[in-house]
C-alpha cells in the first residue's frame, strides 16, 4: 500500500533539493545574525533558536550535498542536462554553509574539542564537492566559477577548523606565551664578559610600565582592555599570573572610577567571547581582512557573471535559487565585514594610528558608548516567592504527579534585573577596599566572615547553606519594600545568588545546596499551605508578616550542631529577627548585610571554575563573572604565583 500519491512524490523529488538549499541559507541567515547576540542577550528562546540553528545547519548542508550526488548518479547514465548542472553549481555554496558564519564558531566551549571531527568533514565534504564537480559541471564558463566558489568554501571550511583548533583547552594554553624575562640571558653576558677580563657593574633601574592613561573616555576604556586581555587572558586558560601582572593593571585601573573600571572588565570578557566563540583569531589579521575583501570582491564578479552566462533554457525555479545562494553569500560577506569594522578590536587598531576621520564615522553610526558587550542584567529568584505558589501552570496537579513540578515552574519565577549603576560603585569600592588591606598580589586570598562579630554564627554552616540563611533574612527583613536603594541592592545580590545556586550550583563550591533548597522550600510552602487554609486571601505581604512572626528568637529552639542544617529556614528568620531588632535600636545594618553579599559574591566568583565562567559567556554573561575577573586585575585571586622579574636592565662594561 502506498502512503503518499505519485502526485506528492513527485513533487517532492521536483522540490526536496530546492527546498533543502533554501533551509541550508536560511540557517545560516538566522547563525550570523542571531550567533553574536547571545552574549549580550539573556533571553532562553534566542538562545533556543540559535541553538537549533546551530545544530541543524551542519546536517542540513551535507543533505543537501547527498541529493545533489543521488540525482547525479540517477541521471549520468543519460547524460547531464543543464538543471543538473546549475544544481551541481550550488554545491560550492553547501561548502560555504559548513564554513559557517564568522560570528559563531562555537555553541559551546566542548564544541571546540571537536576540531579534529571537523577536519575530517573538511577532508569529505570537499572530496564530495570536487566529485560533483568533475562528474556534473561540463559547461566552460560555469566550471570557471564553480572553481572560484569551490576554493572560497575550502578557504572558509578551513577557517572553522583552525579557530576551533585555536580555541580548543590545549591548544589555547599553548597559545598563551611565558612571562618574558631577560634575567638568563643578562647572567650569561655577564660571566661571558667576565671571562673576557671586563669588569662588569649591573645596572638596577627602575620599571616604568607603558601605561595608556593618555586617552580619556571610552577610548581609553578601550586602550586599557587591550592592554590587559593580552595579561589577563591566562585567567581562562588556568595559567598562573605574575606579581608584575598585577602591578600592570592596578597601574592602569588607578585613576578608573567604578564604572570605568567595570566598562574595562565588560571589553576585555567580550574580546575572550570573541576568542572562544567566533572567527576572530582568523579575521582580526591582516589575512584575514585581506581575505574578506577579495572573497566579497569575487563573489560579486560571480554573481555578474552568472547573470550574463547562464543558459536560459534552465529551469525557472534554479536559476532563482541561485541567485539566491548568491545573493546570501555576498550578505553573509557583507555582514562579516560590518561587524570587523564595528569590532572593539578594530576602534582600538584606529585609535592607536590615530585616524580620527574613520573612528569618529564608526563612532557616529554605532558609538561606543552604547555597544551592549553583556546583558547588564542578573537573574532574580526568591525562594519564599517559589514557596507560596503565586504563579503555575494549568496542569500543576499532573507535574506533581509526575514529580516534576519543582523543575518545570522554576523558570516562571526567575526574572532579571539591571545591574545599577549603586551596585557597580557598591561592589568596586569593596573589592578597592579589601585590595588595599592586602599587603601583596595573592597574599590575600577572599575569604568569607561575617562583617559583624555578633553574626558569625552565621558562618559555622556550608557555603551553601549560608546562601540561603542569609537569603531568606534579607527577604524578611526588606519584605517587598523596594523604596530604598539600599534595600534593592541588598535582594537584587540575594535573589541572583540563590539563582546561581538553584539554576548553576556547578559555579558554586562543591556541595549539596539543591537538597538544602529543597528542603528549605518545602518547610516554607507547608508554612504557607497552612495559612492560606486559615485565611483563604492571604497575599505575599501578608505571608511574610506571618512568617515574620513565626520565630521568636528568645525561644532558643534546641538544635544540635549535628542538626543545624536541617532548620535553615529558622536560622534565616532568627537572622532577620536579629538584624530588625538591631535596626530598631538605631544601629545601621543595611550596610552591613549589603556587605556581607558582596563577600559572599566574591568568594564564590574566585571558587568558580574558568570553564564555567567562560560557559556563562555565552549566555548574556554573569555578574559573578565580571567580579571573578575584577578581583583578579586587583591581585585578590590565587593565580599570582610567579615572583617579581630582577629590576637589571642592562650591564656597564669597563
Amino acid at each position: 500500500m502506498q502512503v503518499f500519491s505519485p502526485r506528492f512524490m513527485e513533487l517532492w523529488e521536483e522540490w526536496e533539493l530546492r527546498g533543502a538549499a533554501f533551509l541550508s541559507l536560511t540557517l545560516q541567515i538566522l547563525l550570523i545574525c542571531m550567533g553574536n547576540r547571545r552574549k549580550y542577550v539573556h533571553s532562553a528562546w534566542l538562545r533556543g533558536i540559535v541553538w537549533l540553528a546551530y545544530l541543524m545547519a551542519d546536517p542540513v548542508a551535507i543533505y543537501t550535498l547527498g541529493i545533489i550526488t543521488n540525482k547525479l548518479r540517477k541521471v549520468s547514465s543519460q547524460g547531464v542536462d543543464t538543471n543538473t548542472q546549475l544544481n551541481a553549481f550550488w554545491s560550492p555554496f553547501l561548502l560555504l554553509h559548513l564554513g559557517g558564519p564568522d560570528t559563531i564558531t562555537a555553541y559551546a566551549l566542548e564544541d571546540n574539542q571537536l576540531w579534529l571531527r571537523q577536519l575530517f568533514h573538511l577532508v569529505t565534504q570537499a572530496g564530495v564537492t570536487f566529485y560533483i564537480f568533475l562528474m556534473a559541471v561540463t559547461s566552460p564558463n560555469l566550471s570557471i566559477l564553480t572553481m572560484v566558489m569551490i576554493v572560497a568554501g575550502l578557504i572558509k571550511y578551513g577557517e572553522r577548523v583552525y579557530v576551533l583548533w585555536t580555541a580548543s583547552s590545549q591548544q589555547f594554553r599553548n597559545s598563551i606565551p611565558d612571562p618574558p624575562s631577560n634575567y638568563s640571558k643578562i647572567m650569561e653576558l655577564q660571566e661571558l664578559l667576565e671571562a673576557e677580563g671586563y669588569t662588569v657593574i649591573p645596572l638596577e633601574v627602575i620599571e616604568v610600565c607603558d601605561v595608556e592613561n593618555s586617552v580619556d573616555g571610552p577610548q581609553g576604556e578601550l586602550l586599557a582592555a587591550k592592554r590587559l586581555i593580552n595579561i589577563f587572558q591566562r585567567l581562562f586558560a588556568d595559567l598562573p599570573l605574575s606579581f608584575d601582572d598585577s602591578r600592570t593593571s592596578q597601574l592602569v585601573l588607578a585613576n578608573k572610577d567604578a564604572l570605568s573600571t567595570f566598562k574595562i572588565i565588560e571589553i576585555e570578557l567580550r574580546i575572550v567571547y570573541d576568542f572562544l566563540y567566533t572567527k576572530a583569531m582568523a579575521i582580526y589579521t591582516n589575512w584575514g581582512f585581506a581575505r574578506r575583501i577579495v572573497g566579497l570582491f569575487l563573489t560579486c564578479i560571480v554573481l555578474v557573471l552568472f547573470i550574463l552566462i547562464a543558459d536560459q533554457q534552465s529551469s525557472r525555479a534554479d536559476y532563482c535559487m541561485s541567485l539566491i545562494l548568491l545573493a546570501v553569500a555576498i550578505f553573509l560577506e557583507i555582514y562579516a565585514l560590518t561587524d570587523l569594522l564595528f569590532s572593539d578590536r578594530t576602534a582600538c587598531w584606529l585609535i592607536k594610528k590615530k585616524n580620527s576621520a574613520i573612528l569618529h564615522l564608526i563612532n557616529w553610526l554605532q558609538p561606543l558608548t552604547e555597544r551592549r558587550r553583556w546583558s547588564d542584567h542578573m537573574a532574580q529568584f526568591s525562594v519564599l516567592r517559589f514557596a507560596f505558589k503565586e504563579k503555575h501552570y494549568p496542569c500543576h496537579r499532573l507535574l506533581e504527579f509526575l514529580h516534576i513540578d519543582e523543575m518545570v515552574n522554576k523558570p516562571l519565577y526567575i526574572h532579571h534585573e539591571k545591574v545599577t549603576d549603586d551596585i557597580k560603585n557598591f561592589i568596586v569600592s569593596c573589592i578597592r577596599e579589601m585590595q588595599s588591606q592586602s599587603t601583596a598580589p595573592g597574599s590575600r586570598v577572599v575569604g568569607l566572615s561575617a562583617c559583624v562579630e555578633h553574626l558569625q554564627w552565621t558562618m559555622e554552616f556550608e557555603f551553601d547553606q549560608i546562601i540561603l540563611i542569609w537569603h531568606i533574612a534579607t527577604e524578611l527583613w526588606y519584605g517587598l519594600e523596594r523604596k530604598y536603594m539600599e534595600a534593592k541592592r541588598c535582594k537584587y545580590l540575594s535573589r541572583y545568588m540563590l539563582y546561581i545556586l538553584v539554576m548553576h550550583p556547578e559555579m558554586l563550591p562543591t556541595g549539596i545546596g539543591r537538597i538544602k533548597f529543597r528542603e528549605t522550600y518545602i518547610e516554607a510552602m507547608k508554612f504557607f499551605d497552612g495559612k492560606k487554609r486559615e485565611r483563604l486571601r492571604l497575599n505575599m505581604a501578608s505571608a511574610y508578616k506571618q512568617l515574620q512572626k513565626q520565630v521568636n528568637i528568645e525561644l532558643n529552639l534546641m538544635v544540635t550542631r549535628g542538626e543545624k542544617s536541617k532548620y535553615l529556614l529558622f536560622h534565616g528568620c532568627r537572622l532577620a529577627l536579629q538584624l530588625r531588632g538591631e535596626t530598631e535600636d538605631k544601629i545601621p545594618q543595611g550596610n552591613v548585610v549589603s556587605i556581607m553579599w558582596v563577600k559572599i559574591l566574591c568568594f564564590a566568583a574566585i571558587k568558580c571554575k574558568a570553564d564555567y565562567h567562560a560557559q556563562q559567556r555565552r549566555r548574556g554573561g554573569e555578574l559573578l563573572t565580571h567580579v571573578w575577573f575584577m578581583l583578579a586585575h586587583f591581585g585578590l585571586t590565587d593565580h599570582f604565583q610567579i615572583p617579581h622579574t630582577p629590576a637589571i636592565a642592562e650591564l656597564i662594561v669597563r
